[in-house]
């Protein structure tokens, strides 16, 4: 990959056989029609020469959403903009994309809609049904790959996320209802340490419903913000692969799962740090150990409990096959 040492890279191959680009509409296309896929390029290159498949992040966000598409004039505008961008993605990426974020972080209860969604400009010049759109031109120019909604902040055992959990089953509904062809919920799972109130009934609960909708689920972003534990690498390196642990022994155990992504290998690369965001600086100004790899790419508890949580999965599978 582009601008990573070459020990990262290995590193990468070794371990994974998904990789999740930056292929955002406003990343990729600065006009409409136009698309630039430079800064890319190197990563597009290397999971090709792996034979690594693409998770297509993401066709619609309300964050990487084109200043040009807010220029729409009215809806039918937007649904030919949106529409070709869709189209020109499936096409350039047919074959390569495992699967398709179609909407990517939609929902958010805190804007007082009742159906929860998002006021964001994809709604307002897409409409109500803006994502059921995504999902039904998806299908039309890309006919092969899993189509997911994507979403985050659904994991913890507390109001805000029971709310937002109330209002994605809401919209699922809704979306089945309308025969949308939607195959699988992408569940980000950031996870945080700090104040943690991650309870593995609630957990299973929720992932159960999603299953009895028919739909598969991903586990597309997970990490551990290590905020709130203690300074010692040991012990702190200890609770972060605890969290891993509770999290995947419920997900791991639901048949609809398909797929487990890290957001990131290596602490070198995490996004959990003070630059990114103030919210995620440690008190002790130490940086954070939230992955499976060290800034050294030497491995650390949370992959070795990933690791024997994945084999135990495998174990418990063949016997339901059996």
């Amino acid at each position: 990959m582009a601008g990573v040492p070459a020990a990262y890279s290995e590193l990468f191959a070794e371990h994974c056989r998904l990789l999740a680009p930056n292929l955002s509409w406003a990343h990729v296309s600065k006009a409409p029609g136009q698309y630039d896929f430079s800064s890319e390029q190197g990563t597009l290159d290397f999971a090709q020469s792996y034979s690594m498949m693409l998770t297509g992040a993401h066709l619609l966000w309300h964050e990487q959403t084109p200043a040009w598409f807010e220029q729409a004039s009215d809806r039918a505008a937007a649904e030919r903009m949106a529409s070709d961008h869709i189209r020109a993605m499936s096409a350039r990426f047919a074959g390569r994309v495992y699967s398709w974020n179609v909407v990517n972080e939609a929902i958010h209860p805190g804007d007082g809609r009742a159906d929860g969604l998002r006021n964001s400009p994809l709604l307002s010049k897409l409409g109500n049904d803006h994502i059921e759109f995504a999902f039904r031109t998806a299908r039309q120019f890309d006919e092969k790959s899993l189509l997911v909604y994507n979403d985050y902040d659904l994991e913890l055992d507390n109001t805000e996320q029971e709310s937002r959990r109330r209002a994605l089953l809401g919209l699922l509904d809704r979306l089945l209802a309308a025969r949308a062809p939607i195959n699988a919920v992408g569940l980000q799972s950031h996870l945080k340490l700090k104040s943690c109130c991650f309870r593995q009934d609630v957990y299973r609960n929720f992932l159960r419903e999603i299953e009895a909708r028919g739909l598969k689920i991903m586990i597309t972003e997970l990490d551990v913000l290590d905020d709130g534990a203690p300074s010692n690498i040991a012990e702190r390196d200890r609770a972060v692969a605890e969290a891993y642990k509770r999290l995947l022994e419920v997900a791991l155990d639901s048949q609809a799962l398909i797929s487990v992504v890290t957001w990131g290998l290596s602490d070198r690369y995490t996004w959990l740090t003070a630059r990114h965001s103030p919210s995620f600086a440690r008190a002790d100004g130490l940086p954070g150990r939230p992955l499976p790899f060290d800034s050294d790419y030497a491995p650390k508890p949370a992959y070795w409990t990933l690791i024997r949580a994945l084999q135990e999965a495998q174990k418990r599978r063949a016997v339901y096959v059996e």
